[in-house]
């Protein structure tokens, strides 16, 4: 059983990833200035406000629908007989 719990557990994180990466097309270059910013440039463009509300919302979220899961997967083993200690 925790086997599925792991496979679903990286499937959501895989989801998230992907539809964070997916969110503005994918375009990286959009980050940094013409003049090839890159990591340490300070024209790096900072994410907008509602971009981190989104991003946080969408972790509250998952998290919430983890901890929803984990509760009916220990709920389940109670009731199976089987050990609920990972």
């Amino acid at each position: 059983m925790s086997k599925r719990v792991s496979l679903l557990l990286c499937a959501f994180a895989f989801v998230f990833l992907a539809a964070c990466a997916g969110s503005k097309g994918g375009d990286s270059s959009s980050y940094y200035d013409s003049e090839g910013g890159g990591k340490g440039s300070s024209e790096a463009r900072a994410p907008r406000p509602d971009e981190l509300k989104e991003a946080r919302n969408e972790a509250t979220s998952l998290t919430e629908e983890n901890h929803k899961m984990s509760r009916e997967i220990f709920e389940l083993k109670n009731k199976l007989g089987l050990p609920t200690d990972e």
